[in-house]
């Protein structure tokens, strides 16, 4: 986390290496197609075109982006530019097609709607390390958005009131306070209620167009952070009313569909909802999803026949998906099911050691540790995994400290027998806490 005062970013360090150092601020040694640093990350390496090149534009940015808004004070422009100019860029993959970086609608509706500049401001003030003004201004959208909802309701903020409820989620997400309890899943159900009432085939006649770009945007944020929430928030499913239609869709964009917005593929976060919705029930599978649970266990080893070795988080993914499914595999013995659990979770520490976890994407690569940290029985086990949340949580980011917490009590609740710790472990993982 940054300190309280603003300070200007780094420049980077080479104008020709890859998307991924340029945005990390490190040396890339250039090597094609995948540099060494994205190998040892396990990231997509991108290469930019003579058409793409990143270019030092901060300066530029912040004439673009100085609000004009009445009322706001010099403090709030400061903090508003340090969102659009700073932790906006951060927010989508600097390797997504070259379109998608183009947020402006979503900060030109800040200048429009009082809510919405409001939660900018407040995550750009907990960018900063000011957590007093953050929370400030996060109580400042929620009463200015109730306001918004009951004078003036459907009059065509519809846009505006979408991107503050995914902002409000992300400050939540963010948020590392340990004395206000998060509200992710009240702000997600409400941003997915928004978008399953919109009509996806009648928003795309352009894909150039900065209102469609926000609309994609949208939906793959509510699907990557939904369906990472899901592990710790029963009430959240990802998978619930017409987000699938929106990404089909969003593939007929004019877009390179093996390119999106997110690290993977849209399919790849809908199996990971789906598993998790079937993992998290404590009954036993009826008919329905014992089906369900054949179709996950098939499409998971289709996944792994594309599995990329050289990417050491997808490898992790993996195991971590077989481990849920084997919490809810009703074709094997307890016994077998925890031997199987045991040999995953050992490869999948191994994997883990080499990756550099603050450098990741923190919600996505969270995931999995979470999965293997739930099944880890022994003090070996626990220590390896809580040393890879740990500088995180000490940097203050809301996911991993959450984690930390959440695994620290799993570890203490009562000892089962050993032959269905993990299972009882992992059940914990998924319930309210």
């Amino acid at each position: 986390m940054s300190t309280s005062t603003w300070k200007s970013k780094a420049r980077v360090r080479t104008r020709t290496g890859c998307f991924e150092c340029r945005k990390r601020r490190k040396k890339c040694d250039e090597q094609r197609p995948t540099c060494l640093r994205c190998v040892s990350l396990g990231s997509t390496c991108t290469w930019p075109t003579t058409t793409t090149q990143l270019m030092d534009g901060r300066r530029r940015e912040r004439r673009q982006w100085n609000p004009k808004c009445p009322g706001l004070s010099n403090d709030d422009k400061a903090l508003y530019t340090h969102f659009a100019t700073t932790v906006m860029p951060r927010l989508v993959r600097p390797n997504c097609p070259s379109v998608y970086s183009d947020q402006s609608h979503i900060l030109r509706l800040a200048q429009e709607f009082s809510p919405l500049m409001a939660i900018m401001i407040a995550i750009a003030a907990l960018d900063l390390g000011d957590d007093v003004l953050a929370m400030q201004h996060y109580l400042d959208s929620l009463r200015s958005l109730q306001d918004c909802i009951i004078d003036a309701p459907g009059t065509g903020n519809e846009d505006g009131l979408l991107a503050t409820t995914i902002c409000l989620w992300l400050i939540q997400i963010k948020n590392a306070r340990s004395d206000v309890p998060p509200n992710i899943g009240l702000h997600a159900k409400a941003a997915g209620e928004l978008l399953w009432r919109r009509r996806p085939e009648e928003t795309i006649e352009s894909p150039s167009q900065p209102a469609v770009i926000f609309q994609r945007t949208c939906v793959e944020s509510f699907l990557y952070h939904s369906t990472l929430a899901m592990l710790f928030t029963p009430s959240l499913d990802a998978t619930a009313g017409n987000i699938p239609l929106y990404l089909a869709f969003a593939v007929n964009d004019g877009q390179n569909v093996a390119q999106p917005i997110l690290d993977e593929p849209y399919q790849f976060f809908i199996m990971i909802a789906n598993v998790t919705r079937i993992a998290r029930l404590a009954r036993e599978l009826n008919q329905e999803e014992r089906q369900m649970w054949t179709r996950l266990q098939s499409d998971m080893l289709q996944y792994e026949r594309q599995d990329d070795t050289s990417n050491p988080m997808r490898r992790l993914y993996s195991r971590a998906v077989r481990i849920l499914l084997l919490k809810k595999d009703h074709m094997r013995t307890t016994s077998e099911r925890i031997s199987e659990i045991n040999s995953l979770l050992r490869e999948g520490l191994n994997i883990l050691e080499p990756i550099d976890i603050p450098n990741c994407l923190l919600s996505y690569a969270l995931w999995p540790v979470a999965v293997l940290g739930a099944v880890a029985v022994n003090a070996h086990e626990q220590h390896i995994i809580n040393s890879k949340v740990t500088p995180s949580a000490r940097l203050r980011r809301g996911q991993a400290v959450r984690l930390q917490e959440r695994l620290m009590n799993v570890w203490a609740s009562p000892r089962e027998p050993e032959d269905i710790l993990p299972l009882q472990q992992l059940q914990l993982l998924m319930e309210p806490s």
